[in-house]
């Protein structure tokens, strides 16, 4: 049988053909990219974790088995936030209303401690009296939030948490054949990144692969480890829920700049309990935390692999926040890691 080779036309035809299918392709999947760009991200940081716990397991274990099991725990650390989330949403949605029906039955006046807040408390107090004080001037304040309005808001809430979950599935879902296929994937990914851009191609893939473990470990864990720090915190200097409040401590803090409102606010409050040793010690122990997390830790973790400075994991994880949402935390330091990489690369290679 004679092999005919390829005309220039029919190469440049190929090249077209390729990527017209390709195009399709993402428009047909444009409805799943999120959750397959999440679960190739958490399957990349996860693996070497993955790859451990199948070494303790059995060696006649099936690996579909293994995959679901590891699929499962990954799935019940996602959930659990999730859950306990929409359970203490509800919870506050609750009392909220109970307490917009008390203060439009027999009026809602400031709370004593506002007084004490520096700077803001008389005005905030004068504010709110003259809005809530009386029942006349609470109905006319609160009369847009009635039941209709609460149960509109509640949907609103109930449509974006299901829109989560649909997310969250598709990912295990694709999560779990990364699991079971991912060496295969991967020896094919370095041998089509090998052909495309040759040896050096190689390289950023690999250079790619330990930037994004790297962005996880430094956002994830490391603002898991400013939650704690700052919940254990919070439960030695008496404030109220302080699990909750450690928890949106800790998720803040993979946003540059958004954790110290949260522990800045506790401090208010407990200045105007009168506990100015403790609201000072909140706020002196919160930013040192961040400061040694967010200079030092997280910059080492995320640009170790390239030396990336911490201007740079700043710019990727701001830039990458407002480009592609929560994702483009971890896409941004990510992608400019590896533009890092080839520019050094490039500058390097004689």
């Amino acid at each position: 049988m004679t092999v005919m080779t390829p005309t220039p036309y029919q190469k440049t035809a190929r090249v077209v053909v390729s990527i017209l299918f390709v195009l399709l392709a993402i428009w047909i999947l444009r409805g799943f990219i999120v959750s397959m760009a999440w679960a190739f991200l958490i399957a990349i940081a996860t693996w070497p974790f993955y790859s451990w716990v199948r070494m303790k397991l059995p060696r006649n274990t099936p690996l579909w088995v293994s995959s679901l099991f590891f699929t499962l725990l990954v799935g019940a650390l996602l959930f659990a936030p999730l859950v306990y989330g929409v359970f203490k949403a509800g919870q506050e949605a609750i009392i909220l209303g109970q307490y917009i029906a008390h203060a439009q039955k027999e009026g809602a006046p400031a709370p004593d401690w506002f007084q004490h807040i520096p700077f803001i408390g008389n005005w905030l107090t004068v504010r709110w009296n003259i809005n809530l004080a009386t029942p006349e001037a609470a109905s006319k304040t609160l009369a847009h939030i009635d039941s209709a309005f609460l149960f509109r808001w509640g949907k609103t809430i109930g449509v974006q948490v299901i829109h989560r979950i649909e997310v969250l599935a598709f990912t295990l879902l694709t999560l779990f054949f990364l699991y079971r296929d991912g060496r295969v994937l991967g020896k094919k990914f370095l041998a089509f990144i090998r052909k495309i851009l040759g040896t050096p191609g190689e390289k950023y893939a690999q250079h790619l692969v330990l930037v994004i473990r790297g962005t996880v470990n430094g956002l994830v864990l490391v603002s898991l480890g400013e939650g704690i720090l700052l919940g254990i915190a919070y439960a030695i200097v008496g404030l109220p829920d302080p699990v909750t409040l450690g928890g949106v401590t800790g998720i803040l803090a993979m946003i540059p700049f958004a954790a110290p409102p949260v522990f800045c606010t506790a401090a208010l409050f407990l200045l105007a309990q009168g506990m100015i040793i403790q609201a000072i010690a909140i706020v002196i122990f919160g930013f040192s935390v961040l400061f040694v997390a967010d200079h030092f830790i997280r910059p080492a973790l995320i640009g170790g692999a390239v030396n990336l400075p911490f201007y740079w994991v700043l710019l990727g994880t701001l830039g990458g926040l407002s480009s592609f949402g929560l994702l483009g935390l971890f896409a941004g330091p990510t992608i400019i890691a590896t533009l890092l990489v080839a520019w050094k690369d490039f500058v390097e290679t004689p």
